[in-house]
């Protein structure tokens, strides 16, 4: 019987913790205060829900100087209208949401499509939430059925329903019917 006894009080002395080695593990001050895997948000307005987030990694910085989140491995925004039915999705992925500045910043394969099928694909795409508008100054391609335009820079609504491509270039397709066709004013 002394072994067993001898055994348990040797078990219970050696699981003990060094506070000072507990205490040397450090976690860096620039480090994220909090990080979600796979994670799903939604956002509301006046109770409606107006915005769907989901993203591989998010990590929370909530310093004074920069409160940010940070999106990575992937993202998708859809956008909702006050019918609750999607307007547009917004996939990149990377993105930065600084709160506040009321805006978010999706970046690398930015791809943004709205209900008519349009798409709009680049590198940069800001999305200022005070004027519910997106932007970018960077290169732009929108395919619009087989029309497909380049450009430098877009302005649009956060839906996506109209945009303007800053410096365009680019080959339109236009049906005889189309008032811009030259036929049509023959007609």
């Amino acid at each position: 019987m002394l072994v067993p006894a001898t055994f348990l009080v040797g078990t219970f002395l050696s699981c003990t913790n060094d506070l000072d080695k507990v205490a040397a593990v450090e976690v860096p001050a620039s480090g994220p205060d909090r990080v979600t895997l796979d994670a799903e948000y939604y956002f509301s307005d006046s109770g409606r829900v107006s915005n769907h987030l989901k993203a591989g990694r998010i990590e929370e910085y909530a310093t004074a100087h920069d409160r940010r989140t940070e999106l990575s491995d992937g993202l998708e925004l859809e956008f909702f209208d006050t019918k609750g039915e999607v307007t547009s999705i917004l996939t990149a992925r990377r993105g930065t949401i600084m709160q506040d500045r009321h805006r978010m910043e999706a970046r690398e394969q930015v791809v943004f499509t709205n209900r008519k099928g349009e798409r709009l694909e680049t590198e940069l795409l800001i999305w200022s939430q005070d004027s519910d508008r997106v932007y970018t100054d960077h290169p732009v391609r929108v395919v619009r059925g087989r029309n497909i335009m380049h450009g430098k820079g877009l302005l649009a609504n956060a839906d996506f329903s109209k945009y303007r491509i800053l410096h365009p270039s680019g080959e339109l397709y236009m049906e005889p019917t189309d008032t811009l066709a030259p036929d049509a004013e023959a007609q």
